[in-house]
């Protein structure tokens, strides 16, 4: 009999023990698991965290985020297009003019392909006579700045808008702008890497809404 409740005793003792164990896995586990969740929750910081470019005040800074920790802005200052480059952890690089040639910059533009090259656009006036320069931004720096071939955009003095310039991911970009030639046209472009730029083209401008039918009277 004596050895019988010995028996129970140690029995009992064994399951007690493999209880404790289990419970203090559990715990474990699900210290563990809360550990990784806090860990994953770091993310990367959004392009709206990047500073304010070193542009004068009264400028107008186009800014773009050229890849992840690095960004490009373009503005006009002292009579020129300068551009200054970012670096997530050094900062706004010292703005330099992308040229110092004669004549009049303008309505700068910037777009960029999100993986460390972009484009530049800007109107150009000497005297009477309107252009459109561009220059190229990739991993040596902005290249030396020429003539979009056969742009012709529309004098500032008709209140024409800026040109438009839009990059895909791939590099390509196309831009637009109110034509010289013809009023009721505008010009059209398209750059290819390792092409360049097409010559622009005279599209219609969208015509623009009829006026709404006048409301009938409702006097009799």
């Amino acid at each position: 009999m004596k050895s019988m409740n010995l028996k129970a005793a140690a029995c009992l003792l064994a399951l007690l023990a493999a209880s404790l164990l289990a419970a203090c896995g559990e715990r474990s586990a699900s210290s563990g698991n809360h550990t990784a969740v806090l860990g994953s929750a770091a993310a990367p910081a959004p392009a709206s965290a990047m500073p304010a470019p070193p542009a004068p005040k009264g400028a107008s800074p186009q800014v773009v985020q050229a890849s992840p920790g690095t960004g490009l802005a373009a503005w006009l200052q002292d009579g020129h297009v300068v551009a200054s480059n970012w670096q997530s952890g050094t900062g706004w690089s010292a703005a330099q003019p992308l040229e110092q040639i004669y004549g009049e910059p303008s309505d700068p533009q910037l777009a960029t392909d999100g993986k460390g090259n972009a484009m530049a656009i800007w109107r150009h006036t000497v005297g009477s006579i309107e252009s459109l320069r561009y220059s190229r931004y990739d991993v040596s720096g902005w290249s030396v700045p020429d003539v979009m071939p056969g742009a012709l955009p529309r004098a500032r003095n008709e209140h024409s808008a800026a040109p438009r310039l839009h990059m895909d991911a791939s590099g390509n970009a196309t831009a637009e702008w109110a034509s010289g030639f013809d009023p009721k046209q505008t010009q059209t472009a398209s750059y290819v890497p390792g092409v360049g730029w097409s010559h622009a083209v005279n599209v219609a401008s969208a015509a623009p809404a009829s006026p709404a039918p006048p409301s009938p009277s409702s006097a009799r």
